[in-house]
């Protein structure tokens, strides 16, 4: 499908960027840095780049200096822990975006430690999932408007890890502690299953979409990259995750080097249109391979997508995009 090379280098690969909108979630460190840094990189018309931290958000205007003009970035603080400051970042730009050429899902917890949010959901699936959907939903017209948009989301080779009795039936079973590993695989694992469910309203001409047309929307895996969430793993299983983030750090990606390349693939490059990549799972640097066979179970997917939905309307009200043909 892609021809005979799998390289995209962000350096050279992407096209100029002139008059496109962006916005990118957890673009502050990480691999989000790195995307944030080589979209900015390619002349953007705006960046809006959404991270937790403060201090990080900072770092970030600094560092993104030498790759382009941070004129263009505007950094917006935001706690996914948290769905109403969500929903209000989300509604904000929902009023004052015209256009939005890609919404790049990236922000997440890594392999950590249980714990719940101040909306009472396992803090892996909220940041992760929940949070990214809704604003996946609220923006979803931006990118209807736009010409050759992109909806992307970061999964992760390790929603085959540790998945194989997830149902998403209810907030009960998502708040059961089933270990760190697979708490971050449930998400990735959600996050294609929720990939899939648009993919296929799509295909049925529901919430605006047109099949075979854009907004492309596509899962991306980044490989292993060396960012803080290693670190996670510290605190989730001690020594062992210590010595073992030790010995293989030296080995993994760079963020900003190689960590970001099949998501800006799948954000920017023109072989998405060309080819009509959509609903797909993307791995380095710009492979579409398949996924885990549980990730094709319709029955799953939309009962993830109705868990979802459900969740943000017990804590929000109403939805604005319920109701959405």
């Amino acid at each position: 499908m892609l021809g005979s090379s799998n390289k995209f280098d962000p350096n050279t690969d992407i096209p100029d960027l002139t008059g496109k909108v962006y916005v990118v979630t957890g673009g502050s460190a990480g691999i989000g840095y790195g995307i944030s840094a080589h979209i900015l990189q390619h002349n953007p018309e705006k960046l809006y780049l959404i991270g937790k931290r403060e201090q990080h958000l900072e770092e970030a205007e600094e560092g993104l200096k030498k790759y382009g003009d941070v004129s263009r970035v505007e950094f917006i603080q935001c706690d996914f822990e948290d769905l109403h400051q969500t929903d209000e970042v989300g509604k904000q730009l929902a009023s004052k975006l015209q256009r939005l050429d890609a919404l790049i899902l990236n922000a997440g917890e890594g392999v950590g430690p249980y714990s719940e949010t101040k909306d009472g959901i396992d803090s892996h699936m909220q940041v992760n999932v929940i949070a990214q959907h809704h604003l996946a939903m609220l923006l979803l017209p931006k990118l209807l408007n736009t010409p050759d948009g992109r909806l992307c989301f970061q999964a992760s080779e390790l929603h085959r890890t540790g998945t194989s009795g997830v149902e998403f039936k209810d907030l009960a079973e998502i708040n059961q502690d089933i270990g760190a590993t697979s708490l971050y695989g449930r998400t990735k694992l959600a996050m294609i299953l929720l990939v899939k469910a648009l993919a296929r309203r799509k295909q049925r001409g529901e919430l605006g979409l047109t099949p075979g047309a854009a907004p492309w929307i596509n899962a991306t895996h980044p490989g292993g990259v060396r960012t803080d969430q290693n670190f996670q793993m510290t605190e989730a299983y001690g020594l062992p995750g210590k010595l073992g983030i030790k010995a293989i750090r030296p080995f993994m990606k760079d963020p900003v080097d190689e960590g970001c390349r099949s998501i800006l693939f799948a954000a920017t490059s023109n072989a998405i249109s060309e080819e009509k990549i959509d609903g797909q799972y993307i791995v380095p640097d710009r492979k579409v391979t398949s996924p885990s066979s549980q990730t094709e179970d319709e029955e799953l997917q939309e009962r993830c997508w109705t868990l979802v939905e459900h969740i943000l309307a017990s804590k929000l009200g109403p939805l604005p995009y319920a109701n959405r043909v």
